[in-house]
């Protein structure tokens, strides 16, 4: 009897021993002309999470950034215009931001580092939490964190005149921050991205989206060739294609 008394406790003991743990943390995540993240205590966009976002988003050497931005409602912003100088930034709790700034001088100031004289970008920032459990037995921990993931489920290039309609759908999207298209006109050729920003992700984990964007920079009878690519929050490039299209003066006459 004892000794089956004392193979319980063994067993009881590891079954104590053996503890999951959840924790959660956000990230304020911004992408863009400039990419990045910082921690928040912050769950969603707030007032709070955008104050912060415009200090860590904004370039430090811009001239303009202020620790004291205006704040109207929706944006904290500096608008400064006189004197051969202009700036102009602002971070809104709707999820974009941007920034501009000229100083007039040319060549005098500027020299070989016209950067030295103007700036500018723009782009997307919201508050990420993600969850993170970790399993805890006789010291040992493993970590499971979720998995990147684009399920595409079409993409498509559609030539019509002087312009070509690019189209794709998702089944499911993990972690997607959104897409940037690329065009060649070889196929083999450097694929130049066509977007002037990045186009945001729509999708979730349980239910996909459909895309399209209108190439207006096109030629009648050139062909074209197209390459889609999406960027998760940790900035992780997954190129997909290649697509093709002609666009004609009257569609459906070939050259």
């Amino acid at each position: 009897m004892k000794k089956i008394t004392f193979i319980f406790l063994i067993v009881l003991g590891l079954f104590v021993v053996s503890i999951t743990q959840a924790s959660a943390g956000c990230n304020i995540v911004w992408t863009g002309d400039l990419r990045g993240s910082v921690p928040t205590n912050e769950t969603s966009k707030t007032q709070q999470a955008a104050y912060k976002a415009y200090m860590s988003i904004l370039p430090a050497n811009i001239i303009c950034k202020a620790e004291q931005p205006d704040w109207s409602g929706s944006c904290y912003s500096v608008d400064i215009e006189g004197f051969g100088f202009e700036c102009s930034n602002d971070v809104c709790i709707s999820g974009t931001w941007s920034f501009y700034w000229y100083v007039a001088g040319g060549a005098s100031t500027c020299g070989a580092h016209p950067e030295r004289c103007y700036g500018s970008g723009g782009g997307n920032w919201d508050v990420i939490c993600d969850t993170t459990t970790t399993t805890i037995q006789q010291t040992t921990t493993t970590t499971t964190a979720p998995a990147t993931l684009i399920n595409l489920a079409s993409f498509t290039a559609t030539p019509k005149f002087s312009k070509v309609i690019i189209q794709w759908s998702t089944e499911a999207e993990i972690d997607n921050a959104g897409f940037n298209l690329y065009r060649s006109e070889p196929e083999d050729g450097e694929y130049i991205k066509i977007n002037n920003s990045l186009i945001s992700a729509q999708g979730t984990a349980t239910q996909g989206a459909s895309y399209e964007f209108v190439d207006k920079d096109v030629q009648n009878r050139k062909t074209y060739y197209y390459r889609l690519e999406d960027i998760d929050l940790n900035g992780t490039s997954t190129m997909h294609g290649t697509v093709s299209a002609t666009p004609r003066l009257i569609y459906g006459v070939r050259k």
